[in-house]
């Protein structure tokens, strides 16, 4: 149920996501930068559509992290890339070829590798006194990652915004899990409501000025590469999960990274996105 739920999560992801960058990609250049962008943005009905979606993938993983753990959930947001490469063929009228096919399916393949050869398992479901180091790692990630972007543009950019996103969505899962283990009475006054609050709300800011940076594939990819990755560091450092680190678990781990890491950069570097690129250089 878990698995199915993380799908349901990942299909309304990238419904939303496609949706929502079309409509971004439409904001006129006066309004595109910082949160000019973000309120240009909600006044439009069909980002708002979009948001709403995306509410729904929420709904489901806030559902699949009721049944299952982070690092079972997690990861099957992956497959988004998967539902996206349909959905654009509506949604922009584009037609992605083998490449980008094949950058998606290494992506994912690769992660899907790695986590099960890294097999997370054990843990607990509440703060830990890690979370204060997650917090302050994530803050400076996002940070970091956040300034590098204004040295790029097109895919670059976009895909540098978008890790900083997932990072903030990362750990806006890990309060997830901790709320939806809770009972209701005790939601109000837990720190990881307020805490998921926060991640979500600068997530939220990133990814929109992700959208408007380049093409939804470049973005996306990095979100979905980054979040699954950044949550099992977190279930390692917070919540005191364990990988497998037996000599053959390691050689694949490391493969399945290599193998991601490849897919990603032929997505990044596809026709499909180059275009795009190209066209928002020359105007």
């Amino acid at each position: 149920m878990a698995y199915l739920l993380g799908l349901c999560a990942a299909l309304c992801a990238a419904t939303g996501a496609a949706v929502q960058h079309r409509e971004v990609a439409e904001v006129p250049t006066a309004s595109s930068t910082g949160l000019r962008l973000v309120i240009a943005a909600l006044r439009r009905p069909l980002y708002l559509l979009g948001f709403a979606v995306l509410l729904g993938a929420f709904a489901f993983q806030f559902a699949a992290l009721r049944v299952g753990d982070l690092t079972q959930v997690q990861p099957m947001l992956a497959t988004e890339l998967l539902f996206l490469m349909v959905i654009i063929v509506f949604t922009h009228h584009q037609r992605p070829g083998r490449r980008e096919w094949a950058a998606a399916v290494m992506i994912v393949g690769g992660l899907a590798l790695f986590l099960v050869a890294a097999k997370p398992h054990g843990g607990v479901k509440t703060l830990s006194s890690g979370w204060a180091v997650v917090l302050t790692i994530a803050l400076v990630v996002v940070g970091v990652l956040f300034g590098l972007s204004r040295l790029w543009v097109g895919w670059s950019r976009a895909a540098l915004l978008g890790a900083a996103a997932s990072s903030c969505f990362a750990y806006q899962a890990a309060m997830t899990k901790i709320v939806a283990g809770l009972h209701l009475s005790a939601i109000i006054t837990s720190p990881a409501l307020y805490l998921l609050g926060a991640g979500g709300a600068l997530g939220f800011f990133l990814y929109t000025l992700a959208l408007r940076a380049g093409h939804v594939a470049a973005s996306r990819a990095s979100m979905n590469i980054v979040n699954p990755l950044a949550s099992v560091l977190i279930g390692v450092v917070a919540f005191a999960e364990v990988l497998n680190h037996a000599p053959a678990a390691i050689v694949l781990e490391v493969l399945g990274l290599v193998i991601l890491v490849f897919g990603a950069r032929q997505m990044a570097t596809s026709p499909l996105i180059a275009t795009v690129d190209e066209d928002a250089a020359a105007s």
